[in-house]
């Protein structure tokens, strides 16, 4: 007997990760006997059959399925004989744990400049690392806002909308990786980017508002006019107002027509979405050709003084509705265009290779129907070589100070009106002198502005010696040493009044002031909550953010679903806490869409966030239709129909059932009573027998349950019928009557019938029959006949 020494193989160090399969090898030393092979693990024996996962393979080598972390441990592989016991090194197995997540990202909704924390909870042996990455595409990973928090958690801060995108967490420990990643979605308010802007209009002409708004999600937008509770959405329509789409997806709103009752309408562009609201009003003012005020010389010619040879440019664009014509004079003569003198399209007055003849007083007239304006400058030539004259051109535009704010009426009597307006950002090169006031009266000093302030030096003026019988209009501008600005906007037309309650009336415009301000500046309000309580009704929850000029709101809830989708509103006032509201009466398994528009009086204030939700399903309120039987043999009837309409669904569609009796109705016998898959509407009923009335009823159901059933339509198979049926397949509606049995066509299945129509098919073939042998024997003549 022997036993060498040395193992042909010895088991190595090994790390293996949990659930796979770990191999410690041992080639035991040659000897004879063969030696046996056993292992010890942590200096014990290992026991095979207690442990099924732990094998000998391969003679000698340790196999252990399905690792775990109780497997870690020292291994030491023995061979024994009779000759003695050898022992290998000890072999040590760690057992590691590949990465897995406890707790990983969730999809985020967050708002824009809020923050977000995204879990990332991990677990593995050893501890795995943790890093966080932007899905490709997304853009880059905002590093300056994104921190790792203790727990491995990712946190962005002062969220942006560019932020959106899919974020995912890898840990790895050497042993593995696992990756989870979540969306981020960034909602943010609504903001009216391009403003609806007053609107001045003819009598009999169109009115045309434009409104374009950004937010995510994309928000509704709706037009609405002040003092009227009718929202129009794109496509809709109410009286001489039409909402629409551009294909740029602005929204307009026009008014079409108008006439003079029209002046003073305000329009209302709102945007409503999860995240908020805004709004912006514009104001319509409707004229006649002769109400229009004269035009307006925005930018008129200044004194120059410039050397002979030289080029002059003189300047003159004006504005008015209609659009003024623009002409020029020379000492009260008409200047013509000639090789040196050219007049431009927008009015400017250019004269090449200037002559002393040049020189003179230069007025340029604004006119159109409404009326005209002048204004004049001085054009002085001199020698360029002349030392003692100080040449200069008109200033540009850009060194003259922006025009001021569109001056309002703060106060009337019955002789005069105090106007007030506030002063542009842009100064322009040189320091503010003061403002230009000029006035527009309808048969004062024909029909042209006239200025009635200079150089005024505060943000009002007050204008006396008015008359009460007259309107008046005004415009501002402001001036400084270079120039004068560009006019101001034309003010609301306005007369003098005395009324003996101007003090209450003056009292009362300023409460409504304060009111329209805390309505339309600030959030009022903010829907928190939306939940359906039926098929039928949803309820809202609201919370107040400023209760000051509040009496009540008004809710509007407007369905998704349908193709004319219809805007309903309901009115709750303001009591006390109360803070929602059970809204009834709507659509089965609709989605509507609710926020509130909070109201004082006669103002409506700005509208709230918006949220959306689908009542309940509810059974179906009508039964399929449609219903046919195919009969395919003498005992199977393949039954089909059509599922109910659209509108009376209620809900999702999910099974049918089919209730077959055997019988009549009343006492018959349920055969079938059958759950079919709403996505195939159809059933095969076989083993029926021939000559006994069947009746079927079909219902659709939904989760909520099932719906009427369709009336019982009568099936019969009349046994005379089953020759006729045999091979071919036949498609008959069924209904309250038999439609396979005895009917105004039964004579068909008569014996007499078939008797008639035996006969009549024997006759047919004896002719044939016949009119073969006759010709048959014609043909074998004229064989006879031939020449041999």
């Amino acid at each position: 007997s022997v036993l060498r020494e040395e193992f042909r193989a010895e088991p190595q160090n090994l790390r293996v990760a949990q659930g796979e399969t770990a191999l410690l090898e041992c080639g035991p030393p040659r000897g004879h006997p063969e030696p046996t092979v056993y292992w010890k693990r942590n200096g014990h024996i290992i026991d095979f059959d207690l442990n099924k996962r732990i094998r000998i393979v391969d003679g000698g080598n340790l196999a252990i399925q399905d690792v775990r972390q109780s497997d870690d441990g020292k291994y030491q592989c023995i061979a024994k004989n009779t000759v003695g016991i050898r022992e290998s090194a000890v072999a040590h197995l760690r057992v590691h744990v590949k990465p897995y997540i406890v707790q990983g990202p969730e999809d985020a909704i967050t708002m824009a400049g809020g923050s977000v924390v995204f879990e990332c909870m991990v677990e593995g042996d050893p501890t795995p690392d943790v890093i966080w990455k932007r899905i490709a595409g997304g853009g880059p990973m905002p590093l300056s806002r994104v921190h790792a928090l203790d727990n491995k958690s990712l946190k962005l801060e002062s969220v942006t909308p560019e932020d959106e995108g899919e974020y995912s967490c890898e840990a790895d420990n050497g042993v593995g990786t696992v990756s989870a990643s979540a969306t981020l979605t960034v909602h943010s308010p609504p903001v009216v980017t391009l403003k609806p802007t007053d609107q001045i209009v003819e009598v009999a002409d169109d009115a045309l508002f434009t409104c374009g708004v950004d937010g995510n999600p994309r928000p509704s937008v709706f037009w609405s006019i002040e003092g009227n509770r009718t929202l129009l959405y794109p496509g809709e329509s109410m009286d001489r107002f039409h909402a629409s789409l551009t294909p740029e997806g602005q929204a307009v709103l026009s008014l079409q027509n108008v006439v003079r009752n029209d002046s003073g309408v305000v329009v209302i562009c709102s945007a409503v979405n999860q995240a908020g609201s805004d709004t912006w009003r514009a104001r319509l003012s409707v004229t006649s050709p002769d109400e229009n005020p004269p035009p307006v010389i925005v930018l008129g010619p200044a004194n120059q003084t410039l050397p002979l040879k030289s080029v002059a440019a003189l300047t003159c664009n004006a504005s008015g509705q209609p659009q003024p014509v623009i002409t020029w004079y020379k000492d009260g003569l008409a200047v013509l265009p000639q090789s040196r003198i050219n007049i431009s399209e927008a009015g400017t007055l250019q004269i090449n290779d200037l002559v002393k003849s040049d020189s003179g007083l230069y007025t340029c007239v604004a006119s159109s129907r409404s009326g005209k304006a002048t204004w004049s400058a001085f054009l002085r030539l001199e020698s360029p070589t002349n030392p003692n004259i100080a040449f200069f051109r008109s200033p540009e535009p850009s060194t003259f100070p922006g025009p001021p704010s569109r001056p309002i009426i703060v106060n009337k009597t019955h002789n005069s009106i105090t106007i007030s307006w506030t002063r542009n950002n842009k100064i322009g090169s040189s320091s503010l002198i003061g403002y230009q006031i000029e006035m527009f009266s309808r048969n004062v000093d024909g029909a042209r502005w006239v200025i009635v302030g200079r150089r005024v030096p505060g943000p009002s003026y007050t204008q006396h010696h008015l008359s009460a019988q007259l309107s008046y209009m005004f415009v501002v501008r402001a001036e400084n040493s270079h120039g004068l600005s560009a006019p101001s906007q034309t003010s609301e037309p306005t007369q003098p009044t005395l009324d003996v309650n101007s003090g209450l009336d003056e009292e009362h415009d300023q409460h409504i002031k304060e009111a329209r301000a805390a309505l339309t500046n600030g959030h009022i309000v903010e829907l928190t909550h939306i939940q359906p309580l039926s098929s039928t009704s949803i309820k809202i929850v609201w919370e107040i953010m400023n209760a000051d000029y509040v009496e009540g709101f008004y809710i509007y809830s407007r369905g998704l679903d349908a193709p004319a989708r219809t805007t309903n509103m309901l009115t709750v006032l303001h009591a006390g806490e109360a803070s929602g509201f059970l809204v009834t009466g709507l659509a089965k398994f609709t989605r509507y869409q609710f926020f509130l528009v909070p109201f004082y009086r006669t103002l409506d204030g700005r509208p709230s966030n918006s949220r959306t939700a689908r009542t309940l399903e509810d059974v179906p309120s009508e039964p399929p239709t449609g219903l046919e039987a195919v009969l395919l043999n003498t005992s199977a009837v393949y039954l089909k129909w059509k599922p109910p309409p659209q509108t009376a669904h209620n809900g999702i569609l999910r099974t049918y059932q089919v209730i077959v009796r055997g019988g009549d109705l009343i006492n018959g016998t349920v055969l079938n009573n059958v759950t079919v898959n709403a996505g195939t509407p159809s059933l095969l009923l076989t083993n029926l027998s021939s000559g006994i009335v069947y009746t079927v009823e079909v219902a659709a159901g939904t989760r909520a349950g099932l719906g009427p059933f369709t009336n019982p339509a009568t099936l019969r198979l009349d046994p005379a019928s089953r020759q006729v049926f045999r091979d071919q397949h036949h498609r008959q509606p069924i209904g309250q009557h038999p439609g396979l049995g005895p009917g105004q066509n039964d004579f068909l299945t008569e014996t007499w019938f078939m008797a008639l129509l035996g006969s009549m098919v024997a006759v047919m073939l004896l002719l044939f029959g016949a009119m073969l042998l006759v010709r048959r024997r014609q043909l074998l003549t004229k064989k006879t006949t031939l020449p041999g």
